[in-house]
C-alpha cells in the first residue's frame, strides 16, 4: 500500500525534519526524487558512502547486518536520514524486498540550500542534539 505523496508531509516523519515549519519543508520537498527499485535489488551497502535519506513510498525492504535481518520496513518508514548531513558509510545492506518506490533526498543537493538558510540547519542541529542526548542521558554536563 502507498503512503501519501506529498513530499512534505513525507518529510514531516522524519525526526531530523521535526523542527521545520512548513515553508521549511516545502524546500526540501522540492529536492525529493522518486526511485524505483525492482524486489531483490540492494538500495544501500554496508560500508559504501551514504549520499541521502530514502522515505519508503511503496513496497517493503528488508535491513541486512552482518549478513542477518535485522529489520522490515514499509510505506512511510525511512532510512539514511543522517547520511543526508555527513555521507558517512552505511551500516547495513538495505534490499526491496517488493517491487519499491522510494523518495529520495540527497545530500549534494540538500547542503547548499543548509549553507543558505541559517534557520534550516539550526533546527536541524537542535534535532540532532536531542538525540545524542537521548542517547547518552548519563554524559549531561
Amino acid at each position: 500500500m502507498a503512503v501519501k505523496t506529498d513530499p512534505t508531509e513525507s518529510l514531516r516523519r522524519v525526526p531530523l525534519f521535526a523542527g521545520l515549519d512548513r515553508k521549511e519543508l516545502e524546500m526540501l520537498g522540492k529536492l525529493i526524487k522518486e526511485q524505483h527499485y525492482a524486489s531483490g535489488a540492494t538500495i544501500v551497502k554496508a560500508g559504501a558512502g551514504g549520499h541521502g535519506l530514502y522515505i519508503i513510498r511503496e513496497g517493503n525492504v528488508a535491513v541486512i547486518r552482518d549478513g542477518q535481518r535485522v529489520a522490515s520496513m514499509g510505506p512511510g518508514q525511512f532510512f539514511g536520514e543522517i547520511s543526508v548531513l555527513d555521507g558517512g558509510p552505511r551500516t547495513a545492506d538495505v534490499k526491496a524486498e517488493s517491487d519499491t518506490v522510494c523518495l529520495t533526498l540527497v545530500s549534494w543537493e540538500v547542503k547548499p540550500m543548509l549553507m543558505e538558510n541559517a534557520s534550516i540547519t539550526y533546527k536541524m542541529l537542535l534535532e540532532m542534539v536531542k538525540r545524542l542526548r537521548a542517547q547518552a542521558p548519563d554524559e549531561r554536563h
